[in-house]
């Protein structure tokens, strides 16, 4: 088999803002023509259901609804000229601010009550009621009756306030890292009396009915993002209650075991580390792909370990994967989130070249057919880009892994331009996705590892991935393929810079904050191998403007401004 639906997104639409209504501008022929070119089958959106078929309940409330279902209908249109399909991504009943007039207008259906961090509270749209159901089921007929929409995408937990049951924790067993924003219990009246996961399959079956009464009844795929709160997986308590005709979608990496420092630790975010599939996957595959499509959501350029490079170069990992969802059935993929959307790299060309390929033999062949093919090499010149992808392989295996602790809350994605302070505030450390004012408490992305074991980890998975860089560099600038040798060189580079970058921010933590420069001579090491990483990594950055763009922030986390100003500030500490 091969993978036949590959959904992938145009990088530059805004998640966070109004991407369908923007999205004449963000999504072009040029951009639309591009995803094609590169072998994707369909692109997906954000939507508010409440933005496109506002329905009774929310008439009063929203604005340029007309608009955006213009914009969405044209871009439908535009699409399909370029053999894509327009799939849109929802948390519905999406909630509101508590202090919303809408609850004011509408106090019968409000549910429970949810607070993240430090984000304004928010009740939940109550599913259990009519109101909402109704809502629910005829607004997606409205939807698809308007518009040649290719399918849904559907999370209904812990993103965003999405039902009463999505933030609450009802199954701790199965879900290992409960974080202080979790409910324990559901605080709504009607809600808190139903199982979750009837709850959960309630309103996937309201959504898919509505679509499937519409006149364009496109395909509804319920992501399975976060359902280990509420049951054990493969999650036969909520799918055995979904419509014959509901797809299924798991994260492919998510729940992997994997071993660091000696012990197991488990994966919980989207990875290319782990050539997976974890478990978790592996039994839904096995369980219910012969009686229901299967997707598998996968970032195939970069993920949270790294998203400040348009994509990491760790084939080996991205092959394994396409190999086993080729043997096994797998039918479709949402090939990316909000970031590590961009088409012109090489991890998009292998995904689109593996996936469309029934026989894709061994795996060093292929990758040296890869090779080849991405950059004219010739024999010699594709094994020793193999032997460095392995090597590269090979460094992340010390990628620390706890949960997604150090994914989140680490300054990976910004190390490059991340200060040497000399007086800490035990400021929290921010979300490592987002544009924020950085904190400087590191301890909030150790987990289970000490600081000692997490520099230990840093510095092998940074001497190892440089102890290859040298071999990569030296055979791509032979490579007759010079631009795209070029391009994918400065990730390379820009990678290996942020690892050793990362590794030198947790060795001076250590030693500013606990053992309060006893070495001097270890200050001067740290400051002088920083100094000369960040030289390599301005260069890097001064020929290609892609690095240190973080596409979900929509801003750069790192630049060439903000580089030098860290090379002043470290040079003045030598003085």
């Amino acid at each position: 088999m091969t993978v036949d639906t590959r959904i992938f997104r145009v990088g530059d639409s805004d998640f966070y803002g109004d991407e369908i209504l923007e999205a004449t501008k963000t999504h072009t022929d040029e951009r639309l023509k591009e995803i094609s070119e590169a072998g994707f089958t369909g692109i997906w959106l954000r939507g508010r259901l409440r933005d496109l078929a506002p329905g009774e309940l929310f008439a009063n409330y929203v604005t340029l609804v007309a608009q955006r279902q213009q914009a969405l209908k044209d871009l439908c249109a535009r699409a399909k000229k370029y053999n894509l399909g327009v799939w849109l991504f929802f948390t519905e009943p999406l909630g509101l601010d508590c202090e919303h007039q809408f609850w004011k207008d509408n106090p019968s259906i409000k549910g429970h009550r949810t607070q993240i961090l430090d984000e304004p509270a928010e009740y939940a749209m109550c599913s259990s009621t009519p109101e909402v159901q109704n809502y629910l089921r005829s607004g997606f007929k409205e939807l698809f009756d308007m518009a040649e929409v290719a399918g849904v995408l559907l999370i209904t937990s812990s993103e965003q306030v999405n039902n009463c049951w999505a933030h609450v924790v009802s199954s701790p067993e199965n879900y290992p890292s409960p974080e202080a924003f979790w409910a324990d219990e559901c605080r709504c009246p009607r809600c808190s009396i139903r199982k979750p996961v009837e709850v959960i399959a309630e309103i996937l079956n309201l959504i898919n009915r509505g679509i499937k009464e519409s006149a364009n009844p496109g395909k509804v795929v319920a992501w399975d993002w976060s359902w280990n709160m509420h049951c054990k997986p493969p999650y036969g308590d909520i799918i055995d209650l979904l419509d014959d005709d509901v797809m299924l979608m798991g994260d492919f990496e998510r729940g992997s075991k994997l071993t660091r420092l000696g012990k197991e630790r488990t994966l919980e975010e989207y990875s290319l580390v782990c050539p997976g599939p974890s478990e978790r996957f592996d039994t839904k595959v096995k369980e219910y792909s012969n009686n229901r499509d299967v997707f598998a959501k996968l970032q195939i350029n970069t993920t949270h370990e790294l998203g400040t490079v348009p994509n990491l170069p760790l084939l080996v990992s991205l092959f394994r994967k396409v190999k086993y969802m080729n043997q096994n059935g797998v039918s479709g993929t949402m090939a990316c989130w909000n970031f590590g959307c961009s088409a012109d790299t090489l991890n998009v060309y292998a995904f689109n070249k593996f996936a469309c390929n029934s026989n894709l033999g061994e795996e060093k062949q292929a990758l040296q057919q890869l090779a080849k093919d991405y950059f004219s090499a010739n024999d010699a010149q594709a094994d020793a880009i193999v032997d460095s992808w392995y090597g590269f392989q090979e460094a992340v295996e010390s990628y620390p892994v706890n949960g997604y602790l150090f994914l989140y809350w680490s300054p990976l994605n910004y190390s490059l331009a991340y200060p040497f302070k000399d007086k800490f505030e035990n400021k929290p450390m921010g979300p490592s996705w987002l544009t924020h004012e950085w904190g400087d408490k590191l301890e909030d992305s150790l987990g289970e590892y000490s600081l000692d074991e997490m520099i230990s980890l840093l510095e092998g998975l940074s001497r190892s991935w440089n102890s290859k860089l040298s071999q990569y560099r030296e055979v791509l600038s032979q490579c007759a393929g010079a631009s795209n040798a070029k391009k994918e060189l400065e990730v390379a580079t820009i990678a290996g810079a942020s690892f050793r970058s990362v590794y030198n921010v947790y060795r001076w933590y250590r030693l500013n904050k606990y053992l309060k420069f006893s070495d001097e001579s270890e200050k001067v090491e740290i400051i002088n191998d920083e100094l000369e990483n960040l030289k390599i990594a301005l260069a890097s950055a001064q020929r290609d403007s892609r690095l240190g763009y973080h596409q979900e922030a929509q801003a750069y986390m790192y630049s060439v401004e903000t580089i030098k100003a860290k090379i002043d500030a470290l040079e003045s500490k030598l003085q």
